[in-house]
C-alpha cells in the first residue's frame, strides 16, 4: 500500500507542533511555580539558618560584615561622645550624650549649626562613621570619623573624611546632599530585607534590617 506523497511532511510537522506545544506548557509551568516561590519567598532571620549552618554563623558573628552597620548604643559606638570638640579647618563640632543617646552639634543644612541625633554607626574597622536620620527619612553619613586603630598607630581620634579639604554647603559632596546619602548610595550593600517605599513628600525611603546579615 503506498502512502501519499504529503502524508509523512504533514506527520513530520503534526508531531514538531505536539512537541513545541509540550515544550512551551513546561516552560510556562516552571514560570508559574518559580513566581509562586518567589511570591511565598519571604526573609526569616539568620537565628532561622543557625541550626543547620553552625559553622558559618560562628564565623559570621562579629565578623565585619556583622557589624558593618548597627543601631548606635553604648556597645556599638566607638568614638569619643565625652563632650568633646573636633576643629576642622574653623568648623568646630561637638559629640557628647544625653539620655543614653549619642548626639552631634555640627555644621548643617545651609551651614547652619544644629544638633544632630545619631541613629546608626557605620563600620568598626579601621574607622567608623555615622548616621543621621532625618524627617523626612532621609539618611546622611556625616563626614566626621572615628578612627580605631590603637593610639599607638595614630587612632582614637576624630578626622574629616575629607582631609583638609573644605566642602562647603553648597557643594554636592557636602554631608546633608544626595551624595552622602545612605538610602540611595549605601543601602542595598549595608543592609538586608531592603523594601523601596514612599512616605509623605514621595521621597525615596528604606525599610530595613539594619547590617549584612547571614542569610544561608
Amino acid at each position: 500500500m503506498e502512502y501519499p506523497s504529503l502524508f509523512f511532511p504533514m506527520l513530520r510537522g503534526l508531531i514538531l507542533c505536539i512537541v513545541l506545544l509540550i515544550c512551551v506548557g513546561c516552560h510556562k509551568a516552571k514560570e508559574f511555580v518559580s513566581s509562586q516561590m518567589a511570591t511565598n519567598a519571604h526573609y526569616v532571620g539568620k537565628e532561622t539558618c543557625r541550626p543547620c549552618h553552625e559553622d558559618v554563623y560562628s564565623l559570621y558573628t562579629g565578623s565585619d560584615h556583622d557589624l558593618a552597620m548597627d543601631f548606635a548604643t553604648d556597645t556599638t559606638v566607638l568614638g569619643d561622645f565625652n563632650n568633646t570638640s573636633f576643629n576642622h579647618l574653623g568648623v568646630i563640632s561637638k559629640f557628647y550624650k544625653r539620655d543614653g543617646k549619642f548626639f552631634v552639634f555640627t555644621e548643617g543644612f545651609k551651614g547652619k549649626f544644629q544638633e544632630f541625633a545619631i541613629k546608626y554607626t557605620f563600620g568598626v574597622r579601621p574607622l567608623q562613621q555615622y548616621l543621621v536620620e532625618f524627617p523626612d527619612g532621609r539618611v546622611q553619613t556625616l563626614p566626621l570619623c572615628w578612627d580605631t586603630r590603637p593610639k599607638e598607630q595614630g587612632g582614637q581620634r576624630w578626622f574629616h573624611i575629607y582631609g583638609n579639604e573644605r566642602i562647603p554647603p553648597e557643594d554636592i559632596l557636602y554631608w546633608t546632599r544626595i551624595s552622602q546619602n545612605w538610602n540611595y548610595m549605601c543601602a542595598e550593600c549595608h543592609s538586608t530585607n531592603l523594601k523601596k517605599k514612599l512616605r509623605g513628600s514621595n521621597r525615596p525611603v528604606q525599610y530595613h534590617v539594619v547590617g549584612n546579615r547571614c542569610v544561608v
